[in-house]
């Protein structure tokens, strides 16, 4: 989707513009009182800091232009009933595409930043800051305030505050990472603690490998990625906190999930993606057709499939520009094409499974509207909703 780029208006009168400035001091005075409260006391005014007012740009859907590919009425849209969206941003929101019904979430701040949000068993990972970026799994940097929300909850929860944070195996828990400010991201003495939503811990606090951080949780032991990859293949450890000791070595990881772990082996003359079973140590091989590579994967919350962005392979023979969205079957292996979602590449935005069921959806962006597609494994055709191109679009959080 193409930058909206927007000017300031004309200048008010001065008495106005004082009065802005004085509102802004303010403010930063009460964000410096604020970092240096203790435990206790930068909960409760976390919550209470007074807010910057925005005007957040809502997702609008476009009348009579909703149903399945065809034009169907909306009255049809059984699939995306169900689906309730965040959109991030200073103000974040809930978003019904069904209806377009939109709600602010209670309990994050209004912030001149953004809010990131991260798929977590039974909830999301929300973390806040001016640099905070949708998607972001590992933002190392200053200690940043972290939140929970749960599933289709009015409000989110404060956790505590965190280098990065990042989905525990068990649903409601997270971990929180920790360095030394100052160290370069490749040194950094990198601590961690799982936690429960509303900010206990649940085990001692564990000194990670040094230049790794979380990517993800498993039930057999913490994925971790190079803090500043440096070129050449890239190693992903799966390793045991308790024991302190590597038990797997993967290349590039796609998606992680409680049990799962999927990752790219090296391409012969065909790609592929294989889906570890942590637990059983059962592996799944799915190849790519010939110039075909997987791009981007999210696991189903119920464990059971295993959604796979397929686009050319530019580093071997893959020729087009085509894209498209499979869905795998975790207990039969069986490939499942995913209708509507094959577009030129770039119109892919984003995908995933935004609740605690089987229902998956997409985003592709064109020139004139944005499309939302529901549907559900086995599904003949998914619900689309279409919604006008800009801010409040771009800002949907699908998992």
């Amino acid at each position: 989707m193409e930058d909206i780029l927007t000017g300031g208006a004309d200048r008010g009168p001065a008495w106005r513009r004082r009065g802005l400035l004085a509102a802004v001091v303010v403010l930063v005075a009460g964000i410096v009182v604020l970092r240096h409260l203790p435990g206790d006391q930068h909960r409760a005014a976390s919550r209470a800091l007074p807010g910057i007012v925005v005007s957040e740009p809502r997702p609008q859907a476009l009348p009579g232009r909703a149903g399945v590919p065809g034009g169907v009425s909306g009255s049809r849209l059984w699939l995306m009933r169900g689906v309730q969206l965040p959109v991030s941003g200073p103000r974040p929101l809930w978003f019904w595409p069904a209806t377009g019904r939109a709600e602010p979430i209670s309990g994050l701040p209004v912030t001149g930043g953004l809010y990131s949000f991260v798929r977590a068993p039974g909830g999301w990972v929300v973390m806040r800051g001016a640099l905070a970026r949708p998607q972001c799994k590992i933002c190392m940097g200053a200690p940043l305030a972290v939140y929970f929300l749960a599933d289709n909850a009015s409000r989110a929860r404060w956790v505590g505050v965190a280098g990065a944070a990042a989905p525990a195996a068990s649903a409601r828990r997270l971990w929180l990472t920790s360095d030394r400010q100052g160290d370069d991201p490749g040194h950094a003495v990198i601590t961690a603690r799982e936690v429960e939503a509303n900010g206990h811990p649940v085990g001692p606090g564990v000194r990670l490998p040094a230049e790794y951080v979380i990517e993800g949780a498993t039930v057999r032991g913490l994925l971790l990625a190079p803090a500043a990859p440096r070129g050449g293949p890239t190693a992903f450890l799966l390793w045991n906190p308790r024991a302190g000791q590597t038990d797997r070595r993967l290349g590039p990881v796609l998606a992680v999930s409680a049990r799962h772990i999927a990752w790219l082996p090296r391409c012969a003359r065909r790609c592929a993606v294989e889906v570890v079973d942590t637990v059983t140590g059962r592996v799944i091989t799915v190849r790519q057709p010939t110039g075909q590579v997987a791009v981007r994967a999210m696991f189903s919350p119920d464990k059971g499939y295993l959604a796979v962005q397929v686009g050319p392979n530019f580093a071997g023979t893959g020729s087009g520009e085509a894209t498209r969205l499979d869905v795998v079957s975790l207990s039969t292996g069986q490939v499942e094409p995913v209708p509507g979602t094959r577009a030129s590449r770039g119109a892919l935005v984003a995908f995933g499974w935004p609740d605690d069921n089987d229902t998956l959806v997409a985003e592709l962006a064109f020139p004139a509207e944005v499309r939302l597609s529901a549907w559900h494994p086995g599904a003949e055709r998914p619900d689309v909703v279409a919604l006008e191109p800009g801010p409040g679009a771009a800002d949907l959080v699908l998992g």
